[in-house]
């Protein structure tokens, strides 16, 4: 039999609840029952000396020369408040009493039952009983008084001890045990009635949350986990869990939904070029068009645009698999930020771009991959020169804040949506009504900036800009972290991809 986990949570719950009430109450009862003991030994001693202290005041009168003159009868009755020639109470009909004599136990007519006067005795020096039951079994601690006459010791006030407790003290005892047996059922059923209860209410998100893993490891990415369904705005590490898992559940369908459009795009980047240059092959084959350089340099220019993707391509499934390998060296990034300006300017004026360039005041140095870097501006710049619109301009500004430098690309019109912005670095991706695929590019420009960006220890963000363009801003440190350090490349094992 599968025992479930709400079952063995009740379980665990009530075992820890049963012995927690079994041994209170255990515990109570064997205490109750030794306190009680004690209490009935302690009033039997104050009775005995009650009892003494009558017996000496009795033999002080001149009357009573020695303790066999005495009646029991008479003292017990004269202890009570009772005349002394007054027989016994009955048991049905007890007499009333205040005083001392509240406190005093009354004989019992009944045989076999507990009575302390049947258990006072006054016994001589000599170990001979003079007052009371002689024949009663010896108790064998006996709790003994001295009787005084005149200051001279003539007698002992004898109480004998018992383990049994009176009839009306032992239903009292009787009663207690019966309380707290039926507490501790009662307790016991409450712990069973909440472990039920906590137990659903932690099993019930679990629950939740394994069938929808269940639909997620089917591919069942659009599964979630209701509020309602599985109590998700708890605050407890149950409630983290709900909501973690909605939260994996959203990034496994944004990654399944990345990963279709991604596959439907390389295979469109890849078919375009192909679809041309197979084109032109059959025109070739077919004499539609002359064997001429002119047809040969067309061929040649779309097999490097396919060689250029598909190398993209593999630079992006390696940032995937591992950071990129870097050679991190000391550089001047204002010296290669120039050299970059000095080249493409040409071409932006080209296409009516102003081209600018801001440095800081003081030159610094930083430990970079110079080929890299150079690749990641050179993305930035030809992306602004492809998309920026003429008359524009384009600012390439460095900046040194700190251990952290800075590199800025701005540009004019046209701008990218908002809702743009966080996609503008998945590969393939492209905000169509701005920046179309007429323009050129593969895009995967700013996915590889990213990937160099994150291979230095840096990050790269977008946002609108205030020419009213875009502004995309480059955030590294001077020097690359020690764990990125460690995980360059052996130079004996050949040279990075």
């Amino acid at each position: 039999m599968r025992l479930r986990l709400v079952h063995k949570l009740s379980l665990l719950m009530l075992s820890f609840a049963l012995v927690a009430v079994l041994a209170l109450g255990g515990f109570t009862a064997w205490n109750l029952r030794h306190g009680f003991g004690q209490y009935l030994a302690a009033r039997d001693v104050v009775h005995l000396e009650a009892f003494r202290d009558l017996v000496e005041k009795k033999l002080a009168i001149p009357a009573n020369p020695s303790v066999q003159s005495l009646s029991m009868h008479a003292l017990l009755n004269e202890l009570r408040g009772e005349p002394a020639d007054a027989p016994p109470p009955s048991s049905d009909h007890p007499p009333p009493a205040s005083g001392l004599a509240g406190l005093m136990p009354r004989p019992h007519p009944r045989p076999g039952r507990d009575a302390w006067p049947e258990r006072l005795s006054v016994v001589g020096l000599d170990g001979q009983t003079l007052l009371g039951r002689g024949d009663a079994p010896a108790s064998a601690d006996p709790v003994d008084r001295p009787i005084r006459a005149g200051g001279v010791l003539v007698a002992w006030a004898r109480l004998r001890q018992t383990d049994t407790i009176p009839g009306t003290e032992s239903r009292f005892l009787r009663d207690q045990y019966v309380r707290i047996l039926g507490t501790s059922v009662g307790l016991v059923l409450l712990a069973l009635a909440s472990a039920a209860w906590l137990a659903r209410r932690w099993v019930r998100p679990l629950a939740a949350v394994a069938q929808t893993t269940g639909q997620l490891a089917r591919g069942e990415f659009s599964a979630r986990i209701e509020r309602g369904q599985a109590s998700a705005e708890r605050t407890d590490e149950i409630g983290d869990v709900v909501v973690n898992i909605n939260h994996m559940a959203e990034s496994l369908q944004r990654l399944e939904q990345s990963r279709r459009r991604w596959l439907a795009d390389i295979s469109h980047e890849l078919r375009t070029p192909l679809t041309v240059m197979q084109g032109d092959i059959e025109a070739l084959c077919d004499g539609v068009r002359p064997l001429r350089a002119e047809a040969v340099q067309v061929l040649r220019e779309e097999v490097l645009h396919l060689g250029k993707l598909v190398n993209d391509l593999h630079l992006l499934a390696m940032s995937d698999l591992q950071n990129l390998p870097c050679h991190f060296a000391p550089m001047n990034p204002a010296e290669l930020l120039q050299k970059l300006v000095q080249r493409h300017a040409p071409r932006a004026s080209a296409q009516g771009l102003a081209l600018s360039l801001d440095l800081p005041g003081e030159p610094f140095q930083a430990s970079w991959d110079a080929t890299r870097m150079a690749q990641l501006c050179v993305n930035l710049l030809e992306n602004s020169i492809r998309y920026t619109h003429a008359p524009g301009q384009i600012v390439l500004r460095l900046r040194r804040v700190g251990a952290r430098a800075f590199i800025d690309v701005e540009d004019s019109a046209p701008g990218v949506d908002a809702h743009d912005m966080a996609s503008l670095f998945e590969p393939l991706y492209r905000a169509d009504r701005a920046r179309t695929r007429a323009l050129g590019g593969s895009g995967l420009g700013l996915a590889i900036c990213e990937a160099i960006a994150h291979a230095h220890g840096g990050t790269v963000a977008a946002s609108a800009s205030s020419l009213g363009g875009l502004h995309v801003q480059v955030d590294l440190p001077l020097q690359p972290p020690e764990t990125l350090l460690s995980q360059l490349p052996d130079p004996e094992k050949g040279a990075r991809p």
